[in-house]
């Protein structure tokens, strides 16, 4: 199957050899390897996080495949972010042609903490907020790159087939929401923002005071609706903490952005439904991060009762 082909991949540590050959790519070429750690909680690349004497840390990111185009974007992407008030990745090099591992390969600099996961409600969540509206106010340029104009999830999206996702009551009148909300936004279309379009808790990182250390994980930003990260995000919530958390990160997201927002339930309608096909591969991420409580079965049960808790309110 491809996901153990990924998963196997993943768990493998990059060769020292190559190591070097993307030391001498970087011009550190009298570096040597002084440590390297997997960072775990992703299913889609293999990422480590390397030191190098001289140098110091940065992460490194392998395809899977032999194709260069998604490490290639998410390479733009993290250039054209680095505007954005919260920190970010820096790009510092990127290998397409696999001269370094024989796959391509793109090589960021750490942001500052640590990936964590709160167990309980806290301040993370107005910390979650505030980064999030940060993103949000990043000024956006007349002529962004190609890839950050990509086809936002109100665009893209499309409901999963009934032999992946079975198609009952729930689900049904799920999918005709968020297909109606993709009807309206291709009518009509407001002033875009940078969209992360993969924010949540996993993908930041937390300084030992517990603030907030810095967003991660760039590959899929893009331009359109503030919406679209907050329902994303409250979903995501929803499956891992509860609703009752979900709201609150809504309620900090629109005192902290000064904002009410537009369609919140029409989206999180779309992102719920997105989240019950994929659910299965999301419990990998989570079992890679150590939560061994997250099991198909709860996540699966928490989709359903915060579907529910949407569709009352619609």
């Amino acid at each position: 199957m491809v996901w153990d082909q990924r998963m196997l991949f993943n768990a493998t540590a990059p060769a020292e050899d190559g190591l070097l050959r993307m030391a001498t790519g970087l011009g550190w070429r009298a570096a040597q390897v002084v440590r390297v750690r997997r960072l775990k909680g992703g299913v889609d690349g293999s990422t480590h996080a390397v030191r190098l004497e001289p140098g110091g840390w940065v992460v490194l990111k392998r395809s899977w495949t032999l194709r260069p185009n998604s490490l290639e974007a998410e390479f733009v992407r993290l250039g054209f972010v680095r505007p954005a008030s919260v920190a970010t990745p820096e790009p510092l090099a990127f290998d397409g042609e696999g001269a370094w591992f024989g796959r391509p390969a793109l090589v960021m600099g750490r942001v500052p903490g640590q990936t964590l996961w709160w167990a309980k409600p806290g301040p993370w969540i107005a910390e979650l907020a505030t980064a999030l509206a940060a993103i949000h106010r990043m000024p956006v340029p007349a002529d962004p790159p190609a890839v950050v104009g990509t086809p936002h999830a109100g665009v893209a999206w499309r409901p999963a087939e009934p032999d992946k996702l079975a198609r009952t009551a729930r689900v049904t009148r799920l999918v005709a929401i968020a297909t109606e909300l993709q009807d309206d936004l291709r009518r009509c279309s407001s002033p875009p923002v940078l969209l992360h379009h993969d924010f949540h808790h996993g993908n930041v990182t937390w300084r030992s005071n517990g603030r907030l250390g810095g967003v991660v994980d760039w590959n899929e930003a893009c331009l359109g609706p503030a919406a679209c990260d907050v329902a994303y995000c409250s979903v995501d919530l929803a499956m891992t903490h509860g609703a009752t958390v979900a709201e609150a990160f809504v309620r900090a997201y629109e005192s902290v952005a000064d904002v009410k927002v537009d369609d919140l339930r029409r989206w999180q309608a779309l992102w719920v439904v997105n989240d019950m096909r994929w659910v299965g591969y999301w419990v990998i991420g989570f079992r890679e991060a150590g939560l061994s409580n997250l099991t198909l079965p709860v996540l699966r049960h928490r989709l359903r009762t915060f579907a529910d808790f949407v569709l009352k309110r619609l």
